[in-house]
């Protein structure tokens, strides 16, 4: 059985919204259009959740949110909760195909979307989509009036907000629906992974005392999308410590440093890149007002990206998370502070490792999977009750998938088990092999996977991107790999590539390891390639 959240905390997005203590005339939304105060913030979702209510929508419908970020997003958030809708999120870089599985799946009866942002032409991609995609939807939703829009393809547009706040009677309760998130599928097909509204307001409260949030001059950038569930925790905690938000509707270094400065920013989370990027855009200035930012690992130059990072003053620290049990489930501290894990942010969570064979429960120190009882655990995969029944156990514990070991500060990610390989008898993380490549000379980004042979046991494969005009040779790469790792651990081949294959997700691209393992096994076969040959960029 789930564990739930207390009487302390807030059940419903309302009372998230009304919890804190702040004057209503202070900061809370910041965009291209300007700053909303509380009370203007507050009104918003009131008129937002009236024009919904206009529409027909009501508790238990559907509604997909396709926008990027800023006040209307974060006011449809809070309005679908308001009525009891569920809010299915779209990730902003999908493109037809993906938006119209999503929305024929789903069944959202309708959706609320964006004219005039400049990256993506949202109504010119939904007006290409099959019928049979858009075949759940009564209406579509926006701010269409300068272009006179009423119809889209052959639904009718209605305005996101109503002009009078009148959004009638609150629907919610904690255990009402709230949104999904959808997962990347880099190992499986895409789920909609659905929480009701106690899971993501009470983590929100959590994240909020556990990272300062809920201090007087606090301020959030809000530049990962809100659609996953890196922005979304981040941002539901924010509002819970009262905390001003200043949104960011498509990432880029310069922009993102300029608003740090500007609006002496103290909190920020995204991936490795994007501190990268923003550390890179520093000119060499330190950024005095943050004091935490935290960061997951998504790519082999993440250390290069964490170490800028922390010489421009951002004081990063690694996260852990999963749309399962929403992002910030856990944050790293001590001398394990730049490692995904750390000690779960509720008090009430519970972690347990055991053999992803057997089942068997691990002694600390020992890798396994990773098994986690806590109230911010998702309510099930939507309309999919096999999937849900193999990732939670019949005491409500999920099954994460991912390989960690406990330690004296909680616990230490390791890498997803479909990544971690197999070799010589143990369990490898492909994390690292990749560090000892990836320190070489002219290494830009690599990615080491396990391949089967057609005959022995599995052997790692590494794929290697290099800097521009960079070459190396396998040899003398394998010859480093030698000295410095066991022999088992050192790759069968290192092959160069353009590019990794990669996967859209809500929290930045995701590399695609199952089709490098299909690469792996088709160079293993050919074994064509000469392994004194010169490898080089471009």
């Amino acid at each position: 059985m789930r564990k739930t959240y207390g009487a302390e905390y807030p059940h419903t997005l309302s009372a998230l919204l009304s919890r804190s203590g702040r004057s209503p005339a202070a900061p809370a939304v910041t965009d291209a259009s300007g700053t909303l105060s509380r009370r203007d913030f507050q009104d918003s979702v009131l008129r937002a959740a009236a024009g919904l209510r206009a529409a027909d929508i009501g508790p238990s419908d559907r509604v997909a949110l396709w926008l990027p970020n800023g006040t209307d997003y974060l006011a449809a958030i809070f309005a679908c909760a308001r009525l009891g809708a569920l809010a299915i999120h779209i990730n902003t870089r999908f493109r037809a195909a993906e938006v119209g599985n999503l929305l024929r799946r789903s069944g959202a009866v309708a959706l609320v979307t964006e004219w005039g942002f400049a990256p993506v032409d949202f109504p010119e991609i939904f007006s290409s989509l099959p019928a049979e995609d858009r075949a759940a939807l009564r209406c579509v939703l926006g701010r269409p009036v300068s272009l006179n829009v009423t119809e889209l393809a052959g639904l009718p547009v209605l305005p996101r907000e109503s002009a009078a706040a009148d959004a009638g009677p609150d629907e919610a309760t904690g255990a009402t629906a709230c949104l999904t998130f959808t997962t990347s599928g880099t190992t499986s097909g895409p789920k909609l992974v659905l929480h009701d509204q106690q899971t993501i307001a009470g983590h929100a409260a959590d994240v909020a005392r556990r990272i300062g949030l809920d201090a007087a001059d606090a301020v959030l950038l809000a530049a990962v999308p809100f659609c996953g569930t890196f922005g979304n925790a981040a941002t539901m905690a924010a509002v819970a410590g009262g905390t001003h938000i200043v949104c960011l509707p498509q990432f880029d270094g310069e922009a993102a440093a300029a608003l740090i400065r500007h609006h002496r920013v103290t909190h920020l989370i995204g991936g490795d890149d994007m501190f990268g990027r923003i550390a890179a855009a520093s000119s060499g200035r330190p950024f005095d007002s943050v004091r935490f930012s935290g960061f997951a690992a998504f790519h082999s130059t993440a250390a290069a990206s964490i170490a800028a990072a922390e010489a421009a003053g951002m004081q990063p620290r690694g996260l852990y998370g999963s749309s399962e049990v929403q992002a910030l489930f856990s944050i790293a501290g001590g001398r394990n502070r730049l490692l995904g894990g750390g000690v779960p942010v509720s008090d009430q969570a519970r972690l347990e490792i055991r053999d992803p064979d057997s089942g068997k429960t691990l002694p600390a120190g020992a890798s396994g999977e990773l098994w986690i009882d806590a109230p911010s655990r998702f309510v099930e995969y939507l309309d999919n009750p096999s999937a849900t029944q193999r990732a939670i156990d019949a005491d409500g514990v999920f099954r994460t998938g991912d390989l960690a070991r406990l330690s004296d500060a909680g616990f230490v990610y390791e890498a997803r088990i479909g990544d971690a390989m197999r070799l010589g008898g143990f369990l490898v993380s492909p994390e690292e092999i990749e560090a000892v490549i990836q320190a070489q000379p002219g290494v830009a980004g690599v990615q080491v996977v396990a391949a089967a042979r057609a005959q022995g046991d599995p052997v790692p494969v590494a794929f290697v991107r290099l800097s521009a005009g960079a070459v190396l040779r396998e040899t003398a790469l394998r010859a480093h790999c030698l000295q410095q790792l066991a022999r088992f651990k050192v790759p069968e081949r290192i092959v160069v590539v353009e590019d990794f294959p990669t996967v859209d997700s809500p929290n930045g691209a995701k590399v695609q390891k199952v089709r490098l393992r299909e690469m792996a096994e088709v160079l293993l076969r050919e074994q064509r390639q000469d392994k004194s040959s010169v490898i080089r960029a471009g």
